[in-house]
């Protein structure tokens, strides 16, 4: 149901989704598309020890070298993305600057490899600087290091397609964007032109009486049915009227107290039931009571517990004192998984309620089947 609502308001306000989404995706297009595009250019060395090793004397000096490679590796890295060795690259290729490029090193875990990456708006000069980085580096190591030295694996090629913008993952973003967008404005602009008296019949509790509301009470008893049935578990509905004998549950003046008596018992009836019961306000001095899992005859006693507790009950706070003398009628039905709809069911949940009023002695009328006229239960 409340999905069916939800797509009824993005069909009235297609115009809103549609425009929102529409501008969206435009100002996608345009930022991607001026977005300055940057490319990557990579070239890889290996760490292998110096051909000084073969002298006994230079090899006993660098076994504690040795032992350190990974290290001395990461400080390679780190010197190719050196402020120096950017600035040797750029001389060496006459560019003039390179603020729009970056240099980066790492060391592949696991190997003795180093990559050396360059990126900037131009493919060529981005390559270009790679392989001058690299090569500046190789010499800055050789005249510093006796141990290791980098030995060039692969030299770095033109990229052929920019690493960012990605068009087509931001455009999807864009597009997205646009629908979420477009599609909260809509049920903003329905929550602001809808009424507040409408907004409150949304709502699953009646606000004023502060127990469930009728449509939500419909809505569950409706689900209960359906899992009364296929399950065989017992599913029994109870109506109770209030009345009084000073009229006081009445309109006129005194609708400010009536509202009070009826929160009063809405809270006391919750009080005596169930976590899993639903007790909900119908009008009219009526209250409706859900009570899955439970057969027709324990409805009936706990509805004359119900009953009787009511009957009893206190409202000289709310009355002034004035004495309040309420008498409840209530009527029982049982389900029977006999494909009873859920209108019916009410119907004979009416009918029982009806037929305790008339009863002389005011005691829970109970109806136990799908067609009470011709076989009811009087309690």
């Amino acid at each position: 149901m409340e999905l069916k609502i939800y797509l009824s308001i993005l069909l009235k306000k297609w115009w809103i989704v549609l425009s929102t989404f529409l501008v969206t995706v435009t100002a996608g297009v345009v930022f991607t598309y001026t977005q300055t595009p940057v490319y990557s250019a990579t070239v890889t060395y290996t760490v292998v020890p110096s051909s000084l090793l073969g002298d006994l004397k230079s090899f006993a000096n660098g076994l504690d070298m040795l032992g350190r490679r990974d290290e001395i590796a990461t400080t390679f890295a780190e010197i190719a993305s050196s402020r120096r060795i950017k600035q040797l690259a750029m001389d060496s290729i006459s560019l003039e600057s390179g603020r729009d490029y970056t240099v980066s090193g790492k060391l592949r875990a696991g190997t003795n490899v180093i990559e050396f990456t360059v990126q900037g708006p131009d493919p060529i000069i981005t390559r270009d600087l790679v392989n001058a980085v690299g090569v500046t580096t190789e010499e800055y190591v050789r005249g510093s290091y006796e141990v290791f030295v980098l030995r060039p694996l692969d030299e770095a090629t033109t990229p052929n397609s920019p690493i960012s913008p990605n068009k087509t993952l931001s455009l999807a973003l864009a597009a997205v964007l646009g629908l979420v967008l477009g599609g909260g404005l809509a049920f903003l602009s329905v929550y602001f032109e809808t009424p507040v008296d409408s907004i409150t019949e949304v709502n699953i509790v009646d606000n004023k009486i502060g127990v469930y509301n009728k449509d939500y009470f419909l809505r569950r008893l409706s689900n209960e049915m359906v899992r009364a049935k296929r399950n065989r578990y017992p599913l029994s509905v109870a109506l109770m009227h209030v009345i009084d004998n000073l009229g006081l549950l009445k309109g006129g003046n005194s609708n400010e107290m009536h509202t009070k008596i009826l929160h009063q018992i809405g809270v006391l009836t919750s009080q005596y039931l169930r976590e899993e019961d639903i007790v909900a306000y119908l009008g009219d001095d009526t209250f409706a009571l859900l009570l899955p899992d439970m057969t027709g005859e324990n409805a009936k006693a706990v509805m004359e517990y119900m009953q009787t507790r009511v009957n009893m009950f206190s409202f000289h706070s709310i009355t002034d004192d004035t004495k309040l003398n309420l008498k409840s009628i209530v009527g029982v039905a049982a389900y029977n998984h006999n494909g009873t709809s859920r209108d019916d069911f009410v119907a004979q949940a009416n009918r029982a309620l009806h037929l305790a009023e008339v009863n002389e002695n005011g005691s829970v009328y109970l109806i136990t089947n799908c067609t009470p006229q011709d076989n009811n239960h009087h309690a």
